[in-house]
């Protein structure tokens, strides 16, 4: 008789212990499939360890517990390799997830569904290099990184090593597809992919047979034959955290599966951002930096058009600019007005009680848009409704919209002002309100490959492309809006965007603001981050910000504003209480609960708690078993509003 630990693929709080141990008469082998009882449902679990009963007696008689027996095995051959356990450990482990959840996570769509094997052959005791490499931060332009990458894919392929090459979105993946698969075995991985395709990919991966790997984050999970080298490309970009269970940081990921396989990682962006660049000073990282020092960026002071009589929004160098551009005389002129805001306008606002027309569902400002009438349109719930007639609030008929343009209106001012120039020109959008799939978007990105003059308005869908599309003149009609979320991380953020309009190698680049003696501004018109980021290291250290502390945000959501409100104020003693008799209060510093940036989203009213863990900080498990089922751990969250 043997005693089979096993992990459920199931969710399981964490709060209670993620091995469950159960009885079987004879020995199963470490990664084997069987079926438990699990109160009254049965479940599929992995097993991890089989232990003879003799050797657990005395343990048992003294806990008292009573074993159930396994019901049934599904497969007696392993099906889940040592990598897989370790990464899913990993996952668990740092993000403070359920062990089922993250090993399933690991696991393939096709994991166990029949016709698709996935047995493990017997593991090599595969010798790494015992030398612990630093990861390389490669600064880089988009247009410039395959040729700034290939060298390192070209050694790696003569040594017969597998490379992975990790992409933020599936726009990214045909760019480099078609110039590596000229050399290379390359397979593409995304979630997009099949049952079928995806099982394909897997077992070329793992025979050996691609050279390169290429993919987004799911990539990561792939059964590497000889991994040995991992690039992670636009490092910086938010659709690397998972908004999922587990909530997941790719590049932290790819250094750790790095490890595990002996590889070397490379890192990619056009800016290091703050927290790598202290990485940098403290030779936690290597730098490779293949950009080239430029020019300042013009930067146009809104408020004095205003004066000047211009109310447009255009200012009179960039319509200048822009007519320029579309003279007759040039051909094939490619323009980009970028706008971070998609819609018409900002919000409706009351002019009589100055109340903002809001989403039911979510308490946040409907946001102006424009179909064949001005309509709402919530941005968190995708809500729409008509433009009322009367204030919901004071019933007054003075309602105005107010805020930034959107692409809409942008749309509409370029239209107006080539009419009465008398020019025609196409003039596109792109957002996720004309691009609804990667279909439509692709038949605008053609539309601007053309030959031929093309005004496009677009949001930062266009980031994608900017590996293979190139602009002549860039304007930001509003740069302010960059900065105007209340982050400690939205200043670099507005620096990663402008350096991305960099790479479509615009002649002119124009950023219209209303405050020009913005800090964050100027510097992103001087690219000179290096003073920025010393400062701003030393103000994170002040309030215990990263890279000095690493950020846990907890979130409690639910229908009733009251009842949220009460359950964060009550953890939130608890927490006090819990760092006091820990004799943590010095090492873990807490934000005290408070209502998100956006507090009520799709009916859910939602409440925070940050942790902010200091480097001396051991093990925040100590902490965090205070913290119910019913609260989400974000673990490195994006954001702390």
């Amino acid at each position: 008789m043997f005693i089979i630990e096993v992990i459920p693929l199931t969710i399981l709080p964490s709060s209670i212990p993620q091995l469950l141990s159960y009885f079987y008469n004879r020995k199963l082998e470490k990664g084997a499939i069987v079926e438990i009882p699990l109160g009254n449902r049965k479940i599929r679990a992995v097993v991890v360890a089989s232990n003879p009963l003799e050797d657990q007696k005395i343990l048992l008689k003294k806990t008292g517990f009573q074993l159930k027996k396994v019901s049934e095995v599904i497969s007696e051959a392993p099906q889940v390799s040592n990598t897989q356990f370790k990464i899913a450990l990993w996952l668990s482990r740092y993000y403070y997830a359920p062990l089922g959840y993250c090993l399933k996570t690991v696991l393939p769509s096709f994991f166990l569904k029949k016709g698709y094997e996935t047995t493990i052959p017997v593991e090599k005791n595969k010798k790494h290099e015992t030398l612990i490499r630093k990861p390389l931060f490669l600064l880089s332009n988009a247009k410039e990184t395959l040729n700034n990458i290939t060298p390192f894919i070209k050694n790696i392929a003569e040594k017969q090593g597998q490379t992975a090459l990790i992409v933020p979105d599936t726009s990214t993946l045909e760019y480099f597809y078609q110039t590596l698969a000229q050399n290379y075995e390359v397979v593409k991985i995304s979630s997009s992919l099949s049952n079928k395709n995806l099982y394909n990919a897997w077992k070329k991966v793992s025979s050996g047979q691609a050279d390169i790997i290429l993919g987004t984050r799911q990539a990561l999970f792939m059964p590497f034959e000889n991994l040995k080298l991992i690039i992670v490309d636009d490092v910086l970009h938010g659709s690397y955290k998972s908004d999922m269970t587990p909530k997941y940081n790719t590049p932290d990921l790819a250094k750790t599966v790095a490890d595990l396989h002996g590889a070397k990682i490379v890192f990619i962006s056009p800016v290091t951002g703050i927290e790598n660049y202290y990485r940098l000073k403290n030779k936690e990282y290597e730098l490779l930096d293949k950009t080239e020092t430029r020019e300042s960026l013009d930067v146009i002071n809104m408020v004095s058009e205003i004066k000047g009589g211009n109310f447009s929004i255009f200012s009179v160098k960039f319509k200048e600019q822009l007519l320029s551009a579309l003279n007759p005389s040039n051909q094939n002129k490619k323009i980009l007005i970028f706008s971070p805001r998609r819609g018409y306008s900002g919000v409706l606002v009351c002019q009589n009680c100055g109340y903002a027309v809001k989403c039911k569902e979510c308490e946040t400002a409907f946001r102006v848009h424009k179909t064949t009438d001005l309509i709402l349109v919530c941005h968190h719930c995708s809500r729409s409704i008509k433009i009322p007639e009367k204030c919901p609030n004071c019933n007054s008929s003075k309602l105005k919209t107010v805020g930034p343009a959107g692409t809409q209106k942008i749309y509409d001012e370029v239209q107006r002002t080539l009419m009465i120039n008398n020019i025609k020109a196409p003039v596109l959008i792109l957002d996720s309100d004309v691009a609804k799939n990667e279909t439509e978007e692709e038949e605008i990105i053609q539309e601007i490959k053309n030959k031929g003059t093309l005004i496009i308005i677009s949001t930062q869908m266009i980031f994608s492309h900017r590996y293979d599309l190139k602009f002549d003149l860039i304007g930001v009609l509003n740069t302010d809006s960059l900065i105007n979320t209340p982050d400690f991380r939205t200043e670099e953020g507005l620096f990663y965007q402008i350096e991305k309009l960099l790479d479509f190698k615009p002649k002119n680049i124009t950023l219209q603001t209303y405050n020009p003696e913005n800090r964050a501004i100027l510097t992103a018109s001087s690219g000179n981050y290096k003073e920025f980021y010393e400062k701003e290291v030393e103000i994170r250290k002040i309030f215990s910000y990263p890279p000095h502390s690493q950020l846990i945000k907890l979130t409690y959501r639910h229908r009733d504003r009251n009842r949220a409100s009460y359950e964060a104020r009550v953890l939130s003693e608890k927490l006090k209480m819990a760092l006091g008799h820990l004799k943590l209060d010095q090492k873990v510093k807490m934000i005290d609960s408070h209502p998100s940036f956006v507090e009520k989203e799709r009916g859910l009213f939602a409440y925070n708690i940050v942790l902010k863990l200091l480097p001396t900080t051991e093990d925040a498990k100590d902490i965090l078993r205070y913290v119910p089922s019913n609260w989400s751990i974000d673990v490195d969250p994006r954001s702390i509003i």
